[in-house]
């Protein structure tokens, strides 16, 4: 029987967290939601299967370029920029619905949601950024605080105000902070290669990236050129179709959204957790899925069976949304070759055509 490959998204939930734990998750290419801990390699962004490439500001030595400090500086004069304790009003939540009008990618539909998930209590030492233009609070951002680190989870800005780049300026504040406070890495998040929606990080100095490879930090100018998870991983799969298809066996490659779902809802974890898959030699009008799925960390192939299973879940409108998820009914198998994989699809596949299933 083949064991469980490596999820492409790992979730952890801690029930206490020291300065020095979070230091340690944020050392591994780890990131906070909620109240929960994750890390990943791919994620979906509006739409799109992308390669999340973790990052983090070096700080000793740091300074700003010419260009940032003169944004901090002017935006300085016009505004009034504090730090404090993080805080969720009414104010703040006003401010986080004008700004998810224009943000992109998926955002929670409230701040207590963000900040806490399904949790009561707060398991991070949080603070915040404030930007008011008068009385009027026109923008803020919130990080946590670890022991050697800091870690940037949000910033959120009057959209009418975006000439500005307040957003931008409230992360600049937050790197200022750090290196103030002797801290040594600033933790901005994951940018995506081949979508420019997060590039702004690159901006706030030399990052370094998480190369899950090899589990060190690297420049992140040695990124080009280095192969991306999902262009490895639908290379791999593809090689799979190929062999699949000179044996005769339709495939092709699905793509299965629900993939990050036995990450975050451990009753969902029989469901299958591959972002990407090549579906082979359907049953018309049957359940029965037979998957080809490719592991990154190991560089192997592997064959499932899954079941078809149908659910429901709540978007954004908070109605009933139908889904449909693949439970993973067995796990047949592992090969370390296109073409092997392919040929324990055909023992398999006729198989389980005899049986019916």
């Amino acid at each position: 029987m083949l064991s469980r490959s490596p999820m492409h998204v790992r979730v952890v939930r801690p029930d206490r967290l020291s300065p020095d734990e979070l230091d340690d998750y944020l050392e591994r290419g780890w990131f906070r939601i909620g109240q929960a801990l994750m890390t990943c390699r791919v994620v979906q962004f509006d739409g799109g299967l992308r390669p999340a490439i973790w990052t983090r500001l070096p700080l000793e030595g740091h300074r700003f370029s010419r260009s940032n400090r003169k944004l901090l500086n002017r935006n300085r004069r016009r505004y009034r920029i504090e730090i404090g304790s993080v805080t969720v009003d009414d104010e703040r939540e006003a401010l986080y619905q004008q700004y998810r009008e224009v943000a992109r990618g998926e955002r929670s539909p409230s701040l207590d949601e963000f900040l806490h998930g399904d949790s009561e209590a707060s398991v991070f030492d949080t603070r915040e950024i404030q930007v008011r233009d008068g009385s009027r609070l026109v923008a803020f951002s919130w990080f946590d605080e670890g022991r050697e680190g800091v870690q940037s989870l949000i910033g959120v800005y009057d959209p009418q105000l975006a000439k500005d780049s307040l957003g931008f300026t409230t992360m600049l504040a937050e790197v200022e902070w750090a290196r103030d406070e002797g801290k040594r890495y600033f933790y901005p998040g994951y940018v995506l290669p081949g979508d420019a929606t997060m590039d702004y990080k690159r901006r706030i100095g030399p990052l370094e990236f998480f190369d899950p490879d090899v589990r060190v930090w690297r420049p992140i100018a040695a990124m080009d050129g280095l192969p991306l998870a999902t262009v490895r991983l639908e290379s791999a799969l593809e090689e799979a179709r190929a062999a699949l298809e000179e044996r005769g066996i339709p495939a092709r490659i699905v793509r299965y959204p629900w993939f990050e779902a036995p990450a975050w809802q451990p009753d969902l974890g029989a469901c299958l957790d591959q972002p990407m898959v090549v579906e082979c030699w359907p049953v018309p009008g049957s359940g029965t899925l037979l998957l080809v799925m490719y592991d990154l960390d190991r560089s192997i192939w592997a064959l499932v069976r899954c079941l078809r299973a149908r659910a429901v879940t709540r978007g954004r409108s908070e109605l009933d949304v139908p889904i449909e998820l693949w439970l993973v009914a067995e796990r047949l198998g592992s090969r370390t070759s296109p073409d092997a994989i392919a040929g324990e699809v055909a023992r398999v596949g006729n198989a389980l055509r005899l049986a019916g299933k």
